[in-house]
């Protein structure tokens, strides 16, 4: 539940590579739309407002490639249905959009302002440090996003972000509660466990024609055969672009005289410091910085009675990126510290030491060992780089030019052939390919999500916009396409009825498992019963909840902390554990207690993890009395 409306160090959206971004506006979509009424774009209703399925759709397809990036090959179909991503998918819908109509109720916005400060502080919108307003324009218009819709992005994002820190604002950890968990966390148990594998039973297990077809008809998408596509597409390359392209000396020139700032070496100080921090711990904040002053005082006093700066750095500075380094800083220009360390770091002069500064982080001792004045780069110094950027930029024009004319041909176009002579004739790479599956992902299509979700989107026929990738401008026809589809049952009858053989087999298999738990639980014997039955005992050796799995089993345990407290008086886990066609009886071997001496190294980090999870919790019971309220109306049959 808390996928759309988690915590992050900055908004979702201020993730730093452009591509991030990309990702997180389809995952946030353009918003619920205004119709009261379903039609045939509308997956579900909240309060009357619509989740389009466009916005579902693009979601769940980043969600199920997140997925298969994460587990890989162990991303099987049983995995995909346990996740169940469809339904979370629509979820993270919901909870949006129902944590945005509480923020319009409870009167939570952000204004102007901070919408365009986060999209400034976005390092994939800045060049040379400063945000670059046409290069924002130019990657949305390259990645076919309206800056209102993206701006949109991220408004809301802003705001379900502020709707999160309201609804966890309350929520503090003891130091009782981290102590307990420490204890539990850290209590090691080394399990017996008896194992009923499904395929045990498999043999003996039949599937008929009509329960193939029965089950195929009810999971049918487990057997989905993918979307495939035919295309052409057309590339024109940046770099070999740039590399046929003249830039002229006059050029150079001009570009010189019009941006001067841009080749302006900044003022820098070479500088050391030394920080003492007031005891943030401390209960009494004006004595702790009382001694926090008094302390550097007495520092300054010692530089000045002719100690080494870089030593007394490393004996009493606190701050751990320098003090190691005796202090020292290196070059810095202007904009890069602090405001009252920078002004008085550049007033001073080479070989001068300050008196004491307080910044928010404390207090300062600062020498300037070294200082360069600013001034203008000679034109000979620049040329070089301005002449790669010119001829960058004419290459970007270019092939952005290039990709545009060829649109139209390529809709006219009604065959191979004449998609190659009409990319012949703008001197652009140009490519046929077979069929093309998601699967495919070494092709250059594939390798770029950009590239790889127009293509897909593409009906057959249908041409795409120019897409602008870090390398070049791409341009696709779909000239032949298969929509994913269930194969006709006698093409996968042999693969269905293995599916069902297995399911029978495995709750034949679950079923085992079930009655031994219920007998040993009852006073039989494990290891009587494991031999009697002929199966084995075996163990899982010791391990902790921080493992989160169980070791040989392969199941995790964060979702089973029962397995932790189990007792000698109550040694079974209560429940048979599935893991991969394999169902699993637990039963407590040996435990050893947690070590309580090492809490308090521990205790800030159990305190923070304990806090995020409480966090969590409280965001989910703040959706679920959302949802609980609301009317929430969902269309099946577009899922």
């Amino acid at each position: 539940m808390l996928e759309s409306i988690r915590k992050r160090r900055n908004s979702v959206i201020i993730l730093g590579a452009f591509a991030a971004i990309i990702i997180v506006f389809i995952f946030w979509g353009a918003g619920p739309g205004g119709n009261k009424g379903q039609d045939n774009s509308t997956v579900a209703t909240v309060d009357g407002q619509n989740i389009p399925v466009r916005e579902y759709a693009a979601l769940y397809k980043k969600e199920l490639e997140y997925y298969r990036n994460t587990f890989k090959e162990q991303f099987t179909d049983e995995v995909a249905r346990k996740l169940d991503l469809r339904q979370r998918t629509l979820d993270i819908l919901i909870n949006r959009a129902l944590a945005l109509k509480d923020a319009g109720a409870k009167g939570v916005g952000v204004s102007e302002a901070e919408v365009q400060d986060a999209i400034r502080a976005i390092p994939a919108f800045s060049q040379n440090g400063s945000f670059d307003k046409d290069l924002y324009f130019r990657l949305l218009s390259g990645n076919r996003i309206t800056p209102a819709d993206f701006e949109r992005s991220v408004h809301e994002d802003l705001v379900t972000n502020k709707m999160r820190d309201l609804a966890v604002k309350d929520v503090s950890v003891s130091d009782a509660e981290a102590k307990a968990s420490y204890v539990k966390d850290a209590r090691k148990v080394d399990l017996s466990y008896l194992v009923v594998d499904g395929t045990r039973f498999a043999g003996s297990m039949k599937a008929t024609d009509d329960e193939a077809k029965e089950y195929l008809k009810k999971n049918g998408s487990a057997f989905m055969a993918t979307a495939k596509v035919k295309a052409f597409y057309a590339y024109a390359d940046f770099n070999a672009l740039a590399r046929k392209t003249k830039v002229s000396d006059a050029e150079v020139k001009e570009y010189y005289d019009k941006n001067a700032k841009e080749f302006e070496t900044p003022a820098s100080v070479k500088a050391r410091h030394i920080l003492v921090r007031p005891d943030e711990k401390a209960q009494d904040k004006e004595k702790a910085k009382a001694e926090a002053r008094k302390k550097i005082e007495e520092v300054l006093a010692k530089i000045k009675g002719g100690a080494k700066f870089s030593e007394l750095a490393k004996a009493y500075s606190q701050d751990p990126g320098s003090a190691k380094q005796g202090g020292d800083l290196g070059w810095f220009p202007k904009g890069v510290m602090i405001k009252p360390f920078e002004e008085t770091a550049f007033a001073l002069k080479k070989g001068e030491l300050s008196g004491v500064i307080e910044t928010e982080f404390g207090f300062h001792i600062i020498l300037v060992e070294d200082k360069k004045e600013g001034g203008p780069k000679p034109l000979k110094d620049v040329s070089a780089t301005i002449r790669n950027f010119l001829s960058t930029q004419k290459a970007h024009i270019q092939a952005r030019d290039s990709a545009a004319s060829l649109e139209n041909a390529f809709k006219n176009a009604k065959t191979v052939d004449e998609l190659k002579k009409a990319a012949a004739q703008r001197d652009v790479k140009a490519v046929s390919t077979d069929f093309l599956s998601e699967a495919d992902k070494r092709h250059e299509l594939m390798k770029n999500e950009a590239l790889r979700a127009e293509l897909f989107a593409l009906k057959n026929g249908e041409v795409s916009k120019p897409i602008e990738t870090e390398e070049g401008v791409y341009i696709i026809k779909a000239v032949e396409k298969t929509e994913p589809r269930v194969p006709e049952y006698n093409a996968i009858a042999a693969k269905v009825k293995a599916v069902v053989v297995m399911e029978k087999a495995n709750e034949a298999a679950r079923k085992t498992a079930a009655e031994f738990l219920g007998r040993v639980k009852g006073g039989e014997d494990l290891a009587t019963l494991a031999k009697k039955e002929k199966y084995k005992v075996e163990e899982t050796g010791y391990f902790t909840k921080a493992q989160g799995f169980i070791p040989k089993v392969g199941a995790p345990s964060g979702d089973k902390e029962n397995i932790f407290e189990l007792t000698p008086a109550a040694p079974y886990y209560p429940e048979v554990v599935a893991q991969n066609n394999r169902f699993f009886i637990l039963r407590l071997k040996s435990a050893e207690e947690a070590d309580e001496s090492g809490f308090e190294a521990r205790k800030e980090a159990v305190k923070e993890r304990l806090l995020a999870q409480k966090q969590d919790e409280a965001v989910n019971k703040w959706i679920e009395g959302l949802r609980a309220k609301a009317k929430i109306k969902v269309y099946e049959n577009l899922l």
